[in-house]
């Protein structure tokens, strides 16, 4: 697990940190995702907050060996009790309850709040200042929006995606994406392309 903490980089001898983008261009970028070749030693992180592109990304590179780790910021709460899925990013002010489970590769954004008994799956984006209260289940590849709140007991399908600001009551079908207090379904996985 990586740390922010002031020195803990340099504590444990972790030389540079580098960028791989789908453009070798930039500050720090090295490489495209494409050509890059992981050495011995490196740790490698995978923070593209699009699910479907952080599977394909972080998939590509352990093909190629790539090592990946977990990231927890300095200022996260993670009480007794909570798993983190390997290639998991905590960013700061996450607050992880106890006898949670995250997945690997999830994405847990600034100020998100995971309550107790929360699962989330992998490669999952929470955003900003969401919650998650108890006994909730994300799904593989959810994306739950900025200040969304998911309560109690609900669930929330693969694939779905929860809109910014979206109050989750009950179930949120696979892939289907709800918006609104309370949340309702404004695409449909279920549905052909072009029904209302």
């Amino acid at each position: 697990m990586i740390s922010s903490a002031v020195g803990w980089r340099d504590a444990r001898g972790i030389g540079d940190v580098v960028f791989v983008d789908d453009v070798a261009r930039g500050p720090g970028v090295v490489s495209t995702v494409e050509a890059h070749g992981p050495r011995p030693g490196d740790l490698v992180l995978c923070t593209i907050a699009d699910p479907s592109a952080r599977r394909r990304v972080t998939g590509a590179l352990a093909e190629k060996g790539a090592v990946f780790t977990t990231f927890v910021h300095e200022t996260v709460i993670l009480l007794a009790g909570a798993e983190l899925g390997h290639g998991s990013v905590l960013f700061p002010h996450v607050v992880v309850s106890t006898s949670t489970r995250i997945g690997r590769h999830a994405l847990l954004n600034t100020g998100a709040l995971v309550g107790h008994h929360v699962v989330v799956g992998d490669h999952v984006s929470v955003h900003g200042y969401a919650q998650l209260l108890g006994a909730v289940t994300v799904g593989d590849g959810a994306v739950v929006g900025s200040s969304a709140t998911v309560l109690p007991r609900a669930r929330v399908g693969a694939g779905a995606t929860v809109g910014a600001g979206s109050v989750v009551l009950r179930r949120v079908a696979p892939g289907d994406t709800v918006f609104g207090n309370p949340a309702v379904v404004v695409t449909s996985a279920g549905r052909a392309a072009g029904s209302p």
